[in-house]
């Protein structure tokens, strides 16, 4: 890879992090890159022409489409989708055949989530266990069958055969309404999950809800500083530092930790504040509205802490905390409105 130039694809270029990855990389001075990305809307594919980027159509199902395409990368990132295997898979594959034909050793960059260190608190409690993304041990214990397990696991041992270079980026819950040119054209997703989905019920049931009492406890992060991850990691490899990668290469993404609480109290407060409900208090969701509201899941009841060391060491410097997280919603409330017909 030329410290210069390096050819990169991307999945996920339209989502609320690949897009906020794709936007960093497109401000990227040196190296420039060569950016290609995988979409299925042929109408965002040629919204992205004026900015420089190569599309091709298509699905994580195109498995032969992503092999190739990984093929011809140095610099493969995967933001669309933590649980998809079989598109991680082409990308290895892809990333495989580049080695024999070239020698050469590439980089997959993967999404997962820390929602791979989630229990099932199910807001009763919240935990003492918090994990380290420098503590490697610790986190080889995690179990197989937690959620993004089976594919982080996969690219580990992918790192481990030698033909790629794999890191992992594991971000909490991320909040902030995106900004930038890619949502001012309409291509990128400006909003996140998690909390998004807290409030469309909310405002559905007329209350703030929460899962059990709300005592669990998760990481969070705004999305600037998660795609920071990203660029801070792309910077490290290009310039040849030599950062922890496969099963040292755990990069979380946290700078701030609340209950379930605190943000159904502020959703609460806003709704109010909206005249959308009566009372600021948020009540627990009943087992009815798991079902209509999340399809019974109760993940959002779950304990997830972690530490963003390795992270910070490689010189990650968030700038957003938790207050600032409980500050944009009820802006984030005012903008999902502002979008009802």
């Amino acid at each position: 890879m030329s410290p210069d130039r390096a050819k990169v694809f991307l999945l996920g270029a339209t989502g609320y992090i690949g897009g906020g990855v794709l936007a960093r990389l497109l401000a990227n001075s040196k190296p420039l890159f060569d950016i290609t990305v995988l979409l299925r809307d042929a109408v965002k594919a040629d919204k992205l022409k004026p900015f420089g980027v190569n599309t091709v159509l298509g699905t994580l199902d195109d498995a032969d489409k992503i092999e190739s395409l990984a093929s011809q990368a140095d610099i493969v990132f995967e933001c669309a989708d933590a649980d998809h295997i079989n598109s991680t898979k082409a990308v290895l594959a892809g990333l495989r055949r580049r080695h024999r034909e070239t020698g050469n050793v590439g980089t997959l960059i993967h999404t997962s989530g820390t929602g791979v260190l989630a229990d099932n608190a199910a807001g009763m409690y919240s935990t003492d266990d918090i994990y380290n993304d420098n503590d490697s041990e610790q986190l080889a214990k995690i179990a197989p069958e937690q959620p993004h397990r089976e594919i982080d696991l996969t690219v580990i041992a992918a790192d481990e055969e030698g033909y790629v270079r794999t890191y992992l980026v594991l971000p909490p819950t991320i909040y902030g309404l995106a900004r930038g040119p890619l949502v001012d054209a309409g291509i990128m997703n400006p909003q996140s999950q998690q909390i998004p989905a807290l409030i469309m019920a909310s405002i559905d049931r007329g209350r703030a809800g929460m899962v059990g009492e709300g005592k669990n406890m998760w990481a969070n992060v705004h999305i600037d500083d998660a795609v920071y991850v990203y660029e801070v990691l792309w910077n490290s490899i290009v310039s040849g530092k030599g950062i922890g990668h496969g099963k040292e290469g755990y990069y979380f993404a946290e700078n701030g930790e609340h209950r379930l609480y605190d943000i159904a109290k502020a959703i609460g407060a806003a709704l109010k504040d909206l005249d959308l409900a009566e009372t600021d208090e948020p009540s627990s969701f009943t087992k009815e509205e798991l079902v209509n509201y999340f399809d019974g899941s109760e993940s959002l009841g779950s304990n997830s802490r972690c530490r963003a060391e390795r992270s910070r060491a490689i010189g990650w410097k968030p700038r957003s905390t938790t207050k600032d997280m409980l500050a944009s919603i009820k802006p984030e409330i005012q903008y999902m409105l502002s979008r009802v017909p």
